[in-house]
Order: structure tokens, then C-alpha cells, then sequence
């Protein structure tokens, strides 16, 4: 019997690059996808993958629900801290086990590392602190509503609790490398640092610098996509309970200090800094949501992952900034 998928994030840099939608087509032909694409101008480029392309927005509510009710596995790779685009997907899927009488859907979401801060804001790392482990349910039981991404991985968790979803989480780093997929799509994580330089006109990282943020290989997270949704399809943890699905995917722990001193080097030579020196400032510096990111640090093994037989390479950050960031600024104009 041939396996539908509904698939949100063809044209992203994760959804769209080889990691979930072209590398899946080629492992697993036979899938019958069918991909949301918001802008019409992408729709040739999705459609010659071999895959139907629906179009529309991420708010198209009614839209969302009828395909993630009627598909057997929804992918959502595209965003992870929309609510009403999850609420969208719940809907669909509770819709199929309470009125259609069928078994619940497979959700395969994508979260971010950013759940797992520290809370702190001196731009100091803790060696001794907590320590977050996908293998220790009462740590993935322990996100709230309030933490970076929360607000989508509890509800996603309680609906499968609840019967109405099967989810599977992947939690993924800071991710670098190109993407190779139907539309030129720049890393969140670029996107998201290089804003604060550019403004300030200056690579500032808060305190010392030590805190720590992790990192990955776009085409490491690649792998693991393939080997969790391998997984999926042979059912093994279909029983499971939904805290033991959630994969935290992270390579190399970098410090701020070290991240801002890449980023500044690169901005320099691409002629977007003056400087490029990186200097301490405080953490008011920073207006929020960056103060909640900038100033904290993580503690963070992803042992699941590991299990499965994953094993990231290193980052080495120097190696992929120049890239990224020239990929990101010409998605800016």
C-alpha cells in the first residue's frame, strides 16, 4: 500500500535541500508526496521533483488540516515556532482518529536546540550545569510552553500522548553547510546572527564569550533524517512513548566569543564590516528575543541519534561562514 506524505518546507533551507524532501524521494520512490509551497514562482521548480504541489500560505488553516488528516505521514520542516500552523496540523490529525475511526497520523516535526538554553544572560558557561538528554524522557517531559520552541514541541507531545498523532521530533543545532535543493534557501542560524553585526556595525558576543552554542552539518542532519524516518516506516516505535522519540541532533558545542570572531572576520571580508574584531559588550546590548540566545549557554547529548549509528562530523565554523553568509545576503535583496 502506498504511503502519502504531506510535506511543509520544500523550499526551505532544511525542508528544501536534500536533507528531508530530494534525499527521501531518492531512498524512498515509491512515497506518494504532496508539498505545500507558498510562492508561486517555487511551484516548477517543487513540481519537477516529482511531487504534487498545493498551493499556499502556512495560514491557510482549512487547507493545512484536510491534507494532514487525509496524509498518512506529515513532514513539517519548514517552521518551528509557528502555533497556529501546528494547531493547523493537530486539527488534521485528531479530525482522522476521532471522526474517520483511523489510526493516528505520523507527525514528523522540526524543533531547535534553542529549547534547551540555560536561562543565564552573562555570557558565561557552566560546565556543572544541567545537562539535557534526549534518553532521559523526564528531560523532554520537562519542556514547557515557555521555553524557544515550546510552544509547539508540548502541544505536538500532548497530542500523541492523547492518541491523536504519532510525533517524532527532531531537534537539531545551529546547522551550516549549502543547501541543495529546488530553491536557494540560507540557514535560520545565519540569517539570524548576522543581523545584530550588521546593526551594531560591530561582532559583539556578551561576558567572556564561553557560553556555548551547538552546531551541525547540514549534510550530517541529512543522514539522521533518512535513518529516523527509516525508523518510521518499520513501525519499531509506533508503541513507543512520544517522549522517546524526540532526537536531539548536535555536533560541536562553539562559544559565542569564537562564533562572533568567525563572523566578524567573514563580514569583514565580504565588505560588510569596516572591523571585524569581536568585542565583549553586556547583555543589555541586546534587545530580546537575541539577549535570550546571546547571553545563554547549553548543556546538551544527544544519545538517541547516536543509537540509531549517526555520527556528525565536526564543525569548523571557518569553513562554511563565507558561503553561508554570501548565500544569506543575496536572499536579503
Amino acid at each position: 500500500m502506498t504511503t502519502t506524505v504531506f510535506y511543509l518546507g520544500a523550499t526551505g533551507y532544511i525542508g528544501g535541500s536534500c536533507a528531508v524532501l530530494v534525499d527521501l524521494l531518492k531512498n524512498y520512490p515509491d512515497l506518494q508526496v504532496t508539498a505545500l509551497v507558498r510562492n508561486p514562482a517555487n511551484v516548477e521548480a517543487v513540481s519537477a521533483l516529482g511531487v504534487k504541489v498545493v498551493q499556499g500560505t502556512f495560514s491557510d488553516a482549512d487547507l493545512i488540516t484536510s491534507h494532514t488528516r487525509a496524509a498518512d505521514i506529515t513532514i513539517n520542516a519548514a517552521d518551528s515556532d509557528d502555533v497556529a500552523l501546528t494547531t493547523a496540523i493537530l486539527a488534521g490529525h485528531k479530525a482522522r482518529v476521532v471522526e474517520d475511526g483511523k489510526p493516528p497520523a505520523i507527525l514528523l516535526h522540526t524543533s531547535g536546540v534553542a529549547v534547551f538554553l540555560d536561562g543565564t544572560s552573562e555570557g558565561k558557561h557552566d560546565p556543572n550545569g544541567k545537562v539535557w538528554k534526549d534518553s532521559d524522557e523526564a528531560d523532554i517531559r520537562a519542556i514547557t510552553n515557555q521555553m524557544i520552541h515550546g510552544a509547539v514541541d508540548v502541544p505536538i507531545l500532548q497530542a500523541a500522548e492523547a492518541g491523536h498523532t504519532e510525533s517524532y521530533i527532531m531537534c537539531p543545532a545551529a546547522i551550516v553547510g549549502p543547501g541543495t535543493g529546488p530553491v536557494l534557501a540560507s540557514s535560520l542560524f545565519w540569517k539570524f546572527i548576522v543581523q545584530f553585526p550588521i546593526a551594531c556595525k560591530k561582532a559583539n558576543y556578551v561576558g567572556e564569550g564561553s557560553n556555548l552554542f551547538y552546531t551541525l552539518r547540514l549534510d550530517d542532519l541529512v543522514d539522521l533524517y533518512r535513518r529516523v524516518f527509516g525508523r518510521i516506516l518499520s513501525r519499531d516505535d509506533a508503541k513507543a512513548s512520544p517522549y522517546s522519540r524526540y532526537y536531539v541532533a548536535v555536533s560541536t558545542p562553539l562559544t559565542w566569543k569564537h562564533i562572533m570572531t568567525v563572523l566578524g572576520g567573514s563580514l569583514a571580508r565580504l565588505g560588510k564590516l569596516e572591523d571585524g574584531t569581536a568585542e565583549s559588550v553586556p547583555i543589555s546590548a541586546y534587545p530580546p528575543p537575541a539577549s535570550f540566545v546571546f547571553g545563554a549557554s547549553q548543556n546538551i547529548c544527544g544519545e538517541r541519534a547516536a543509537a540509531l549509528g549517526w555520527k556528525p562530523r565536526p564543525v569548523v565554523l571557518e569553513d562554511w561562514a563565507d558561503e553561508g553568509l554570501t548565500t544569506t545576503f543575496s536572499k536579503m535583496q
